[in-house]
């Protein structure tokens, strides 16, 4: 019974339908039914790589391979590693003990882990796989939505090589190397959203130095940061 629920509640959130939450403790059945369901849906399609984004999602920037997205009026931000993915590096995952979830992902070929830590009435995700990560906060209610909203994201976003070569290539890779260093996951703290206490991805551009140019697509819809 738990098992139908769980695939009547991934129908729902990608015909973009209300979901109820679901029970934390059921928190690992969730995340292999959303890492095991084969899906070739994309709705995103960018410079070498494309994902499908549920409709609980918003697009609100993207500036290269760091996108910020919103889900129920919390940020999510999705790094897309295009250089681990060019190259095939295989990362040693961080995972850690005494915390609510920590879970080695691997499905196949796809490889990644998922944390969450309870701080301050609120959970932090951590999740890196498929050569994505996606670093959100949620509260209890919103905590399994959350986590499926990014997994989704995750597990169904492809790379075309021949497009990453152009971008990418030998020759470049020294020059944008700098720039795919937001999420770095051997860092001494929890890398980028662990900056942006108040969740404000311009005070964070302005930290890094970071300008727009004409690949940078921002949405800011009023109604939705209020």
């Amino acid at each position: 019974m738990k098992k139908i629920f769980v695939l009547l509640a991934l129908v729902f959130l990608v015909t973009g339908c209300s979901i109820q939450e679901m029970p934390n403790d059921n928190l690992e059945k969730v995340i292999d039914n959303v890492l095991t369901n084969k899906t070739d849906l994309q709705n995103q399609n960018f410079s070498g790589y494309q994902y499908y984004q549920p409709r609980e999602v918003s697009l609100i920037n993207k500036f290269d391979y760091n996108i910020t997205l919103l889900h129920k009026g919390n940020k999510m931000y999705f790094y897309v590693d295009v250089i681990s993915h060019y190259h095939k590096i295989d990362k040693e995952y961080n995972l850690k003990e005494n915390i609510y979830l920590s879970k080695e992902l691997e499905y196949g070929k796809k490889k990644g882990y998922i944390n969450i830590e309870e701080r301050d009435n609120d959970y932090f995700i951590e999740i890196e796989y498929n050569y994505g990560r996606i670093e959100a906060y949620s509260n209890k209610q919103n905590l399994t939505t959350t986590v499926i909203n990014a997994l989704y994201i995750l597990n169904t976003l492809e790379f075309n090589d021949v497009v990453i070569e152009s971008l990418i290539g030998e020759n470049k890779i020294e020059y944008k190397e700098e720039k795919f260093n937001l999420f770095k996951s051997d860092s001494d703290d929890d890398g980028y959203l662990n900056t942006d206490k108040g969740h404000n991805s311009e005070d964070l551009d302005k930290e890094n130095n970071i300008f727009e140019d004409e690949d940078t697509i921002k949405i800011e819809k009023d109604d939705e940061l209020d």
